[in-house]
């Protein structure tokens, strides 16, 4: 935070005047649950941006001079370099929010099946709506879902609101469609007087169905990705090694060892590896 304060007093005047170009960050700082305003947001861009520029243009030159380039074009290369370099952090920044929000999407997504069902357990006890939020909040294994109720029961323990403004503000922040809809329903059926367990116990049996859905499909996506790595990794490279290592036997040399060495404990690796990543990230549990 004294970082942010610090680039606030030097870039604040700046990033106001910059606040109108980039109002589409403001609600992706606010998907993203990042606590901090437009402004200081931007203030903290611009000043680390600046300071890396600087940074860099003394370092990257100081390098190419010790490497026997002449001033003026060490002075040249280190200034691009460092623009360049200084444009992608600037870059960064700014599809950070967006980048985080989607994931905290995502998150949501996988436990709001389980959370909801949490929610119609405790709704069944006829206890005020917004002790479901406050005791939802104290679970960490619901992860984005338990941030997003904690952030309803503080605007109502805290900041004083009512129970009907923190959930409309709640739903306008939050990055998940579906606990949007869901926030929405609840507070409708809060202000007509409805049964919320009722209404509860239907969007949770909603919510399962489509996790189901996506399980059978994750369970598809895992037999191609089986079948392709099978076929295409493993098949594929006991191919190669049996052809290069008959070559190999025909011309001779070294470098077919080298090849097949790095084939066996590099590269095949590697693509184990991303086969793992590719199923972790499309998968609906994690």
């Amino acid at each position: 935070m004294r970082y942010v304060y610090l680039a606030y007093r030097v870039f604040g005047n700046i990033a106001r005047e910059m606040k109108p170009y980039f109002l589409d960050i403001r609600e992706d700082l606010q998907r993203a649950n990042m606590n901090y305003t437009l402004e200081e947001y931007l203030s903290t861009a611009a000043f680390t941006s600046t300071v890396t520029f600087f940074l860099e243009s003394v370092s990257i030159a100081f390098i190419f001079g010790f490497l026997g380039f002449s001033v003026l074009v060490a002075m040249l290369l280190s200034t691009t370099l460092s623009l360049t370099i200084s444009g992608i952090l600037l870059f960064l920044f700014y599809t950070y929010p967006v980048t985080l929000s989607k994931n905290r999407e995502s998150k949501i997504k996988k436990v709001l099946p389980f959370a909801v069902s949490y929610m119609a357990t405790i709704a069944s006890s006829k206890l005020p709506p917004i002790i479901m939020f406050k005791t939802l909040s104290r679970f960490k294994e619901y992860g984005e879902v338990a941030e997003e109720s904690k952030n309803i029961t503080r605007d109502v323990e805290v900041f004083g609101m009512t129970f009907s403004a923190a959930i409309k503000k709640q739903a306008r922040r939050t990055p998940s469609k579906e606990f949007r809809e869901l926030l929405w329903g609840v507070n409708n059926v809060f202000v007509t007087g409805g049964d919320i367990e009722f209404y509860l116990k239907q969007k949770g049996g909603e919510f399962m169905s489509d996790y189901k859905r996506r399980i059978n499909k994750y369970a598809q996506d895992i037999s191609l990705f089986v079948e392709i790595y099978l076929t295409l990794i493993i098949t594929g490279a006991i191919f190669f090694i049996v052809l290069s290592s008959i070559m190999s036997s025909i011309s001779g040399g070294l470098s077919t060892i080298v090849i097949q060495s790095f084939t066996i404990f590099i590269l095949l690796p590697l693509l184990s590896i991303g086969f793992i990543l590719i199923l972790k990230s499309i998968s609906p549990l994690e």
